[in-house]
């Protein structure tokens, strides 16, 4: 696939992002992918795998959401396998806190699918209004049984 065709895929993802539709991320993402989140607070990590990524990483990060997360494509810019995004979101969580990020994604491509995301974004936000990330992993792995 060709830079422009990458970029035109993550314009899509957060055209239906804007209105909450995570379906077209799901889709273009291969299933061995890696989600990097670089620095050093509680989320800096490494998910490696679709699974994995759902599982420790998204569906306890949107167990803290009272409303439907948006995010919107402020600039995208694609090089050979890469597209950086840089992204606005946006949602209130259920402690009533208003998560409202600046982010910048790259997005690497082979073969026309997602296969690494790298997040940087305000950490500092990220662990005032969102917490620990292992007590959040723990409480959602607690409530889901």
């Amino acid at each position: 696939m060709t830079a422009q065709a990458n970029k035109e895929t993550i314009r899509r993802i957060y055209a239906a992002l804007e209105t909450g539709d995570r379906a077209p991320f799901g889709a273009a993402v291969h299933p061995d992918y890696v989600w990097r989140l670089p620095g050093h607070s509680s989320w800096s990590r490494r998910f490696e795998g679709q699974e994995a990524v759902r599982r420790d990483l998204l569906a306890p990060l949107f167990g803290l959401f009272a409303t439907t997360y948006t995010a919107r494509a402020i600039n995208l810019i694609a090089e050979g396998d890469t597209v950086v995004a840089e992204v606005r979101g946006d949602v209130t969580t259920r402690r009533g806190e208003r998560y409202n990020n600046d982010y910048c994604f790259l997005f690497r491509f082979s073969d026309g699918r997602i296969v690494e995301v790298i997040e940087y974004g305000d950490t500092d936000l990220e662990e005032r209004v969102l917490g620990n990330y292992d007590a959040v992993l723990a409480a959602h792995r607690a409530a889901a049984g």
